[in-house]
């Protein structure tokens, strides 16, 4: 008998949340995964924007080691990683594996990998089969530039979308969820809250499709659209409008995941890390409107820039020197008596990680030095998010058709997944 294993990483869902949904809305099929068993799961690391992030705590699930150890600590870095993930260790045995945009994943030279669909920040992997990369190319593209997109990459890439869509007859496959997209758009509007809901619920299909096409031992789906309700449209004992559509179409996902399973097939959906309700703390993201437009003003001259999902970017350069003169000028500027940025290099690749170093409310006419020179915030940069959630290390995981013991570390489902294939061995 086939073994199989579908893995949906829910992005740091909150049960307190779904079960809050399932309730006011009678949302059935949330309900339906209330009631499978659970286990909380636990990670080492406890600070957010240090190590308490979906981009490292991911990496550990999928490689089975804490992030001391796979000591990746920023989206993008995994190109440097070291560690064997779980699809490259499935593969040597030889079991076929499936991946859906897996956060900060890479598939390297990984064997009967049947389809490959990486996240849009990791801008170093390819798609597999290739046609994918037309269905990436919109999203990766917006996940990078979305506060100051160009129209015409927006457009071009918007066509490979299309062009994707149209091919195998995906728009016929699709028409269900295009047509609640589109009601969702006339009546309530767009904005980046829902953009990502209608891209898993487009997204999720699509994986469904190539699931059911190849049949791999293991799949991976990863969603993130529930972690970006909880950070901007989450309230206590009340669900706004933007998360009443999020929770709908995370029921939409459920059920077709629970009519394609397999009688006997393992389903776990975890977190990997959670979120707990911070409304009303001025807690506050703030992101550059235009990184290159900006690094330009400040007279540093890098070759690439490699924008990621909130705050922070790498740059990379040419030689060493150019490195240092960057390091120095990013390391040097200050806001109300403290540095703006949080600044690292390494010289091995010649390249620089920064974020945004504050979390509190800047006002309207407040101002950063550059060379003690004053400029207004606000020109530059602006307020992403009056945070609604921020990440804890507590976790949460469903699963049927597996036995889990005990509560343990989120990096120990890597082994669980591992043993449970080699048993059949």
């Amino acid at each position: 008998m086939k073994k199989r294993i579908l893995l949906i990483e829910l992005n740091e869902f909150s049960e307190e949340l779904l079960k809050l949904g399932a309730d006011k809305l009678k949302l059935r099929n949330i309900k339906k995964l209330l009631y499978l068993n659970a286990k909380d799961t636990v990670s080492p690391d406890e600070n957010e924007h240090y190590g308490l992030d979906p981009w490292v705590q991911w990496v550990s699930i999928h490689t089975g080691k804490p992030s001391e150890e796979h000591k990746v600590k920023h989206l993008g870095d995994v190109i440097n990683l070291k560690k064997s993930q779980i699809w490259e260790k499935l593969g040597d045995l030889g079991y076929s594996t499936g991946l859906w945009g897996v956060m900060n994943g890479s598939l390297k030279k990984t064997k009967y990998s049947y389809f490959y669909l990486p996240d849009p920040w990791t801008i170093t992997e390819k798609a597999k089969p290739q046609k994918l990369n037309k269905f990436l190319s919109l999203p990766r593209y917006y996940a990078q530039n979305y506060l100051e997109p160009s129209k015409k990459l927006l457009m071009l890439t918007f066509l490979d979308l299309l062009k994707f869509i149209l091919s195998d007859w995906n728009f016929i496959y699709l028409r269900n969820e295009i047509i609640y997209a589109l009601k969702v758009i006339v009546f309530n509007g767009l904005n980046n809250t829902i953009l990502f809901g209608l891209f898993d619920l487009i997204s999720h299909k699509i994986f469904i499709k190539y699931k059911i096409n190849y049949d791999p031992n293991l799949s991976i789906i990863f969603l993130n659209c529930l972690a970006h309700a909880q950070h901007d449209s989450w309230t206590k004992n009340k669900i706004k409008k933007d998360m009443k559509i999020i929770l709908e179409i995370i029921d939409m996902i459920l059920s077709n995941f629970f009519e394609i399973i397999h009688q006997d097939e393992v389903i776990l959906v975890m977190n990997g890390l959670g979120q707990k309700n911070v409304e009303d703390k001025d807690y506050c993201i703030y992101r550059q409107k235009n990184p290159k437009s900006f690094l330009n003003f400040l007279g540093v001259k890098f070759d690439t820039l490699q924008q990621c999902m909130t705050n922070e970017s790498h740059l990379f350069f040419k030689s060493k020197k150019k490195m240092l003169e960057a390091f120095k000028i990013l390391d040097n500027v200050y806001i109300s008596n403290q540095k703006l940025f949080y600044v690292e290099l390494s010289e091995k690749n010649f390249s620089i990680f920064y974020q945004l170093n504050i979390f509190h409310r800047i006002f309207k006419e407040e101002y950063f030095l550059v060379k003690n020179k004053k400029h207004k915030f606000y020109k530059h940069f602006v307020l992403l998010a009056d945070r609604t959630g921020a990440h804890i290390p507590k976790g949460r995981v469903f699963y049927k058709n597996i036995i889990l013991e005990k509560l343990f570390y989120n990096y120990e489902i890597h082994d669980l997944i591992l043993n449970f294939f080699k048993k059949e061995k």
